[in-house]
């Protein structure tokens, strides 16, 4: 079959330039290290979910005031919504749709009432529910408790009535800091080689093999996927090995392996797929090189794998929200492992995420192809 002979050809030539391959392979192993090493163990507006089981007013007036908060521009601090399943909303937290969980009691009115007249004895508890590993979750958790802290005083002259209990989604309250981007260091351990796939694909144009092989019958499809399988299988490995590199330096998954690799697999395909895109537009390795370093940084900086970013909501489809960044593979891949490998979740959990990740890798494959076939396969 001439696609794996495009296959093994394409392995053969990925172990003779062994030191390009090798770097490729090792690049986000050396992130994870260098995380380690570096890290000890105005305007944004943070997503606040409040489910109230206060029979009186006081859950009402909470919420009041945590709408209230602003920026001195008059922006608010905190997007509340109230909701009404406990289940929903967590789900929510994993999506990372928002930031905050608090539960409002049901004698919150009441304690208020007691404290107010000067009676002690009586105690409420304020639940806050996130993912702990969420950088966001601590801004929002902080200023969501400073307008109860507020209220309270207000109401009672004194915040002691009013205590705050944390539940940590998954394993979020036991990460360290470096645990934190191992995620994302997964994935730069993918995204990377979009470099290897330009580059590969490129050098046979360069070269005048393209032409060579096409005497042989052979179609774009034949050579792309032949080359796009052996990248698949290094973004595999790269995966495993930073994985690997991971868990000796004190990383533990919460969630199953294979699922993370499945993620790490899918997430390559829509890699190829920009590599394929650089390929078409290159005539030159090395001008494969430098197009290639433009779709890079948008996978690494606008996908949440180097450092989070805020979501800009577009619209919902089917209770999922769908941001501007969701365009970017990524993103979805991101979210996938932080599921995974930091909550627990099992393939059920992360099915959008993955339905996601595959239909944007079919698209950006299918479009890389189509254009790689119409500036260097077709016939003069």
């Amino acid at each position: 079959m001439r696609m794996l002979k495009i296959f093994l050809k394409s392995l053969k030539e990925h172990a003779r330039d062994w030191m390009t391959t090798s770097l490729s392979l090792v690049i986000g192993a050396s992130f994870v290290l260098l995380y380690w090493l570096m890290i000890p163990s105005g305007s944004t507006t943070y997503g606040v979910l409040v489910l109230n089981h206060d029979t009186g007013l006081a859950g009402q007036e909470v919420i009041a005031v945590m709408e209230a908060l602003s920026y001195s521009s008059g922006d608010p601090i905190l997007d509340v919504e109230p909701i009404a399943d406990q289940e929903e909303a967590k789900a929510t937290l994993q999506d990372r749709d928002a930031e905050v969980l608090v539960i409002i009691p049901e004698d919150l009115s009441e304690t208020l009432a007691a404290a107010a007249l000067g009676d002690e004895s009586v105690a409420s508890s304020v639940t806050f529910v996130g993912d702990l590993t969420n950088p966001y979750y601590a801004i929002g958790a902080i200023m969501a408790n400073a307008a109860i802290e507020e209220y309270v005083q207000h109401a009672t002259g004194e915040t002691r009535p009013i205590t705050i209990e944390e539940i940590a989604l998954g394993a979020s309250g036991g990460r360290s800091e470096f645990e934190l981007y191992v995620p994302g260091m997964l994935i730069i351990s993918v995204v990377m080689l979009v470099f290897s796939a330009a580059m590969a694909i490129t050098s046979e144009v360069e070269a005048g093999t393209l032409r060579r092989l096409q005497i042989t019958r052979m179609t774009a499809f034949d050579l792309l996927a032949g080359i796009s399988l052996s990248v698949i299988l290094l973004g595999i490995i790269a995966m495993l090995l930073t994985f690997l590199v991971a868990v000796a330096l004190g990383f533990e998954s919460q969630g199953p392996i294979w699922a993370a690799i499945l993620v790490a697999a899918i997430t390559t395909v829509s890699v190829v797929g920009v590599g394929l895109v650089v390929a078409a537009f290159s005539k030159s390795v090395s001008q494969a090189f430098i197009i290639a370093n433009f779709p890079l940084i948008f996978f690494m900086f606008f996908s949440g794998a180097v450092y989070p970013i805020p979501r800009i909501q577009l619209f919902e489809v089917a209770g999922q929200v769908v941001s501007i960044y969701d365009i970017i593979p990524p993103t979805h891949a991101v979210v996938a492992l932080n599921k995974i490998l930091t909550l627990g979740a099992r393939p059920a959990d992360v099915l959008y995420e993955l339905v996601s990740l595959v239909v944007l890798s079919v698209v950006y494959f299918a479009i890389g192809t189509w254009l790689f076939h119409r500036r260097h396969m077709r016939v003069a």
